[in-house]
């Protein structure tokens, strides 16, 4: 008699597929930073890595090139118009100053000017654009009648006329460049405030009982401040530009050196010994080639229109 093997019992059998004990899954990758992102979009465009190369080289020759190349940049190195050669790589002017270390300690203080009076020029900008923006109305009103008033006087007889004033120091050129150069970075931040103070975000700040100090400063101002930092960042270019020709007008202070006051002293020389203006002059046009290379760089890295070019 044949026997019919009864089949298992299911539980006997176990499961077909036995589950396996579940692992640690694997962490997910913190999202970067706002600030990470822009300076990798910033870094990817040709444009913004090199206006970040020159400025960083031009820093480094700022703060480290008097070190480096140590002596006095008002001392007499050799004799007047001496041409490039070994002894002096860049030559002399027409005192016999030697130009590569006037172009290294020059640096400094060109560069100084630069940012600290596009400091000024941000600080004013912004502090009458954000009033006149975010309230409106006869103060509003007001405060763009006097930036009218500034933007329609010429920037830089304007400049000429507070110099000629107050004295020819460096700090007096810094701030009369700051105090000429707000008028477009207020109209720019008023501009911003006006756009956004009718936003979800703002209106809803404002039913929750924000203040206007509170809504201005850490509202709607961190909302606007992309295409101002980028406004800030060519004035530094514009600053630069305007210690260069206040030097050449001889307006320049004559106790620091810098690349405008190089230009400035030399130009009467400047078909005989083109170096000791060609020089100087080629430094101010690579920094703010640089800074408006980096300025439209980052314009293109916050752009969210723009990104898909990255």
């Amino acid at each position: 008699m044949t026997m019919i093997p009864m089949p298992a019992h299911p539980e006997m059998l176990g499961p077909a597929n036995p589950p396996h004990a579940p692992g640690p899954s694997p962490p997910l990758p913190s999202p970067a930073s706002p600030a990470a992102e822009i300076a990798t979009r910033l870094l990817r465009r040709p444009t913004g890595l090199a206006g970040v190369l020159i400025i960083t080289g031009f820093l480094l020759a700022a703060f480290a090139g008097p070190h480096l190349y140590p002596g006095d940049p008002f001392d007499v190195a050799g004799l007047p118009f001496s041409p490039p050669g070994e002894d002096l790589v860049l030559g002399t002017d027409y005192l016999g100053r030697d130009i590569l270390a006037g172009l290294l300690h020059g640096a400094r203080a060109t560069l100084t000017v630069g940012a600290i009076a596009a400091l000024i020029t941000l600080v004013i900008g912004v502090a009458i654009g954000a009033l006149a923006g975010y309230f409106g109305g006869a103060l509003g009103t007001a405060l763009m009648k006097i930036t009218e008033f500034f933007q329609v006087l010429p920037t830089l007889l304007f400049a000429m006329v507070l110099v000629s004033l107050f004295g020819q120091t460096l700090t007096v050129v810094t701030l009369s460049i700051g105090i000429v150069s707000w008028p477009p970075v207020a109209r720019l931040t008023r501009a911003e405030f006006l756009r956004i103070r009718g936003l979800d975000f703002v209106k809803a700040a404002r039913a929750a009982g924000a203040g206007a100090p509170y809504l201005i400063l850490r509202v709607i101002l961190p909302n606007a401040a992309p295409p101002i930092i980028v406004a800030a960042t060519l004035a530094v270019g514009t600053a630069i530009l305007f210690e260069g020709g206040l030097s050449f007008l001889g307006l320049g202070d004559p106790n620091v050196m810098s690349w405008g006051l190089m230009i400035g002293q030399n130009r009467a020389y400047a078909l005989d010994a083109w170096w000791t203006v060609a020089l100087p002059g080629a430094a101010i046009f690579i920094a703010v080639l640089g800074v408006s290379l980096l300025g439209d760089a980052f314009n293109d890295a916050i752009n969210p229109r723009l990104r898909r070019r990255t």
